[in-house]
């Protein structure tokens, strides 16, 4: 029997792009939502399906290994999985390929399912429409260290801060995922991106964020080529962190 996976096509318009005509970093978790959401609908346990329970999916951890950025004007196949869950994690991998079959990306991520009245973890087994026993169970790492390294914000560099508004929440009423690779990435300069690549971005959502809170960014060089990223809230509590492996790139000008 055929393995399922769930196949999306995406155009990268100059709206999906950086300064180098790259895709955006933020774009590629949104097209990894979009695949994920279509792939949940597709086997019957998507919005359709919880949001009448007042259930909701949210997104615990993402790992992207990069082996290029798509361009301007380029199509993207997106293929996407979810793997036999554990009692509370729902695993899902995904692929980036072009046209031709080249390897761009490959990505996995964790997900929870919340009950949105009580904000409770919910147990893998309230999903009661399918047989996990057929499931693709095809990692695309042989493993992903999901914890990242906290570190003190003494011990690291004050990037940025700024207030939670409106734009940034989804229909579930806190700060989107995608929202959040934008703040990590703006805690680098054009000029120093302009120099590197993202090999690899992981990130780990902890605390949701919503409309007035004050989150404040520092980062910190972790070796070479790697940094980590934390953001905090008004009250000290880490909100997020993330994991940046950059590599060398001829820099283009600024």
């Amino acid at each position: 029997m055929e393995l399922y996976e769930h196949v999306e096509r995406y155009k990268v318009k100059y709206c999906d792009a950086d300064f180098k005509d790259d895709l955006k970093l933020s774009t590629t978790l949104a097209w990894l939502e979009e695949a994920a959401c279509a792939s949940a609908d597709e086997l019957g346990f998507g919005y359709a399906f919880v949001k009448p329970k007042g259930y909701a999916f949210m997104v615990t951890n993402i790992c992207c290994e990069f082996r290029r950025f798509p361009v301007i004007g380029e199509t993207v196949v997106a293929k996407t999985w979810p793997t036999p869950p554990s009692h509370v994690i729902f695993g899902r991998e995904y692929q980036f390929l072009t046209e031709d079959g080249e390897l761009l990306m490959n990505a996995s991520s964790r997900w929870c399912l919340i009950d949105m009245t009580t904000g409770k973890l919910l147990q893998s087994k309230v999903i009661d429409n399918q047989d996990y026993s057929t499931y693709n169970t095809t990692k695309v790492f042989d493993s992903v260290q999901w914890k990242i390294p906290a570190f003190q914000k003494e011990d690291g560099e004050l990037r940025f801060s700024l207030t939670v508004a409106n734009s940034e929440y989804d229909h579930n009423m806190h700060v989107n995922n995608t929202r959040y690779a934008d703040y990590c990435l703006n805690c680098f300069t054009i000029a120093e991106l302009a120099e590197k690549k993202i090999d690899r971005f992981s990130i780990s959502y902890i605390r949701q964020c919503k409309e007035g809170d004050v989150l404040t960014f520092y980062r910190k060089k972790n070796a070479d080529g790697e940094y980590l990223v934390q953001g905090l809230n008004g009250a000290g509590e880490t909100v997020v962190q993330a994991r940046i492996t950059f590599s060398e790139c001829k820099g283009i000008a600024v």
